[in-house]
């Protein structure tokens, strides 16, 4: 099928989406006019989901296709399509209707693949699929399995056993996959415990999300003829951030959206490949015949030309954004003991350079506390920093309860976290009423709530899901109160599910909050606020992926025994030396740098011990670096002072 996406198009795409008198680049444009497969390199702040929008803004106005073909747009979390909800304004109805399909990879492989195909081989339903549920099953196994236990221990244990992948064709541990059984014969006992007890779970109906995409792929090998309803379904497939999709994941998608039959777009970036493995060098995505958006909108000169240095793939020429005031990127230097003092240094720089506008952030690779041992990590600058609790794990006793949570993490979680929590306020609704699961008189899950409305009323779950989106944000604006969330709430699902909603004091309607933000029960609020009155919100690289912020600080940290300034030297001083280019742990350090190097608009800092540098300082200031010590700008406040 041919569309032809004229200039009109174009203009009524920009304006749409962009700010009066802009328009889309040659780059942006090229992509929205191109209608056969090809892939995207997107540097970092690139403005890629808008263009996305707008190309899928033009193909809305075209609907229906030849055929009554649709489209299919997957990402990695609910965040980008949450975006894409909000920004589509008249053209959502269009979009989000069948036959198009938008969600998540996971969400995709499990309603069409792994349910279907778990159905087929076990014939019954799956209970869960879900990593919690899926390792609280393991565990209560393992656990009487002693021998197992201690063969497992020194190699893993849990964590190891419940990530053996299951072999699509056999279902069985795939003992070449997986390094610590690689030399375990499948008649061996151990080899067998080890079977054994991942077939129970699976027999059981509680798979991970990586089962579901071995399910998935012996579903699709079973009936090929799968393929084809897809592909009769779908003319055009567009995948966001492909870098982060795992080998499996691909295993599934390639069979299923196959370029020659179907326009297949794939939009990423190589360099921030930070979550699909453990391994540094394992970049999975290898876009063919890229188109480029090489130009960011995010920061100046000064952080793209360090940029280009810290990357793993020398494969776009990046250009910065000329009208954004980026200072000089900052060194800042610490001897031991001082670690405390980085992020109070960090905020005299923000203010010595009137960097006008948050958030601010402080960012490092390891999070977990690792101070008892002496390594560098994120607790070691900021003692309180402290990982959330999952929300999966909170539970109240009403509906206005898990509101209040919902809007008391908005500032320090994602739309995704806070779209969980009410799916989890409904479950636990629904089972308060005694409302169970069709069919299988189980309890309602946030994911069974999701599959059940989507079949009920997919055009009420979409408009549900634009509610959400947009109470997050009234959220993050202050401008949302657990009542007013609450009452939404309720208004929406009461019809779905048929719940008489008469009595005041039930689950629903109550107006008792039991959750409390006292000290002792809140989560905890990841922010330095230094003596200036700076804000700086602390985290991971991981947790800030996507972002824009107006000034990062990068922290330095330990992992594998070795912190980043020692791994990442050279390159901050312009070079790229090809004998680290080939080790696993430069490769992800370098990935992990390039993501957070990325993130600021106007200030770029890197926190790291005085040792790292002696001897590098010439090199690193002839690259741009101003380097300073926690000592020496200490010393010059209390002097202005």
């Amino acid at each position: 099928m041919i569309v032809k996406i004229t200039e009109d198009d174009i203009a009524y795409a920009e304006k749409l989406l962009l700010p009066a008198g802009q328009s889309f680049d040659d780059e942006r444009r090229a992509f929205i006019r191109c209608m056969e497969s090809r892939d995207v390199i997107a540097c970092p702040g690139s403005g890629k989901t808008t263009a996305l929008l707008g190309k899928l803004l033009i193909l809305a106005r075209r609907m229906s296709f030849e055929g009554g073909q649709g489209i299919c747009v997957l990402t990695h979390t609910n965040v980008a399509i949450d975006e894409i909800t909000r920004r589509a304004g008249p053209a959502t109805d269009s979009l989000f209707r069948y036959p198009n399909f938008f969600g998540t990879i996971q969400g995709f492989v499990n309603q069409f693949l792994a349910i279907p195909g778990y159905r087929s081989e076990f014939e019954k339903s799956i209970v869960a699929i879900d990593n919690d549920r899926f390792f609280s099953e393991l565990k209560r196994l393992y656990s009487r399995d002693f021998r197992l236990q201690k063969w497992m221990e020194p190699r893993g244990g849990i964590s190891t056993l419940g990530n053996y992948w299951l072999h699509p064709e056999t279902l069985k541990v795939g003992k070449n996959l997986d390094a610590p059984i690689s030399n375990l014969r499948e008649d061996t006992p151990t080899y067998q415990r080890i079977n054994n007890i991942r077939m129970d779970v699976l027999e059981r109906g509680f798979l991970s999300f990586n089962d579901a995409y071995s399910i998935a792929l012996r579903y699709l090998n079973s009936i090929p003829e799968i393929c084809q309803a897809f592909q009769d379904r779908f003319c055009m497939f567009f995948l966001d951030e492909s870098q982060d999709t795992n080998e499996h994941q691909f295993q599934v998608l390639d069979a299923v959206f196959q370029p020659e039959k179907i326009m297949v777009q794939r939009i990423g970036d190589p360099n921030q490949a930070i979550f699909n493995s453990d391994k540094g060098n394992s970049i999975v995505w290898q876009p063919k015949s890229p188109l480029h958006f090489s130009d960011s909108q995010r920061y100046g000169n000064t952080i793209s030309r360090l940029l280009s240095s810290v990357r793993v793939q020398d494969n776009i020429t990046l250009k910065a954004c000329q009208s954004r005031n980026t200072h000089a990127p900052q060194i800042i230097t610490f001897s031991p003991g001082e670690e405390q003092q980085v992020l109070r240094v960090f905020a005299e720089l923000i203010h010595k350079y009137a960097i006008p506008e948050d958030p601010y952030y402080a960012i490092g690779w390891i999070g977990k506390d690792n101070t008892a041992e002496g390594k560098l990590c994120i607790p070691m600058y900021f003692p309180q920093f402290k990982r959330f609790q999952k929300s999966s794990s909170r539970q109240f006793s009403n509906m206005i309860s898990y509101t209040a949570y919902a809007i008391h993490i908005v500032n320090f979680e994602c739309v995704k976290c806070f779209f969980e929590i009410i799916l989890q306020g409904i479950a636990h609704a629904l089972d308060d009423t005694g409302i169970k699961v069709e069919g299988s008189g189980r309890s309602y899950t946030p994911h069974a709530v999701e599959r059940y409305w989507k079949h009920q009323d997919e055009k009420s779950y979409t408009k549900f899901r634009s509610q959400i989106a947009d109470s997050y944000l009234r959220a993050l604006n202050s401008h949302l109160n657990a009542i007013e969330l609450r009452d939404s709430v309720n208004a929406i699902i009461m019809p779905i599910w048929s719940i008489d909603g008469d009595e005041e004091e039930t689950f629903l309607f109550s107006d008792t909050i039991d959750f409390t933000t006292q000290p002792d029960t809140k989560e905890p609020i990841n922010r330095f606020i230094s003596d200036n009155g700076t804000v700086i919100n602390v985290g991971t690289v991981h947790s800030v992926k996507g972002e824009t912020h107006a000034a990062t600080l990068y922290l330095e940290t330990d992992y594998y025994g070795e912190t980043d300034a020692k791994r990442l030297i050279n390159f901050l001083k312009g070079k790229r030396p090809s004998s680290e280019l080939k080790k696993e742990r430069h490769i992800q350090n370098l990935k992990i740098a390039h993501v957070a190097f990325s993130r600021p608009k106007h200030l770029l800092a890197f926190g790291c011990q005085v040792s790292n540098t002696i001897g590098h300082e010439k090199e690193l200031k002839n690259n741009g670096w101003e380097i300073h010590s926690v000592s020496e700008l200490i010393k010059e406040k209390e002097v202005l002072e």
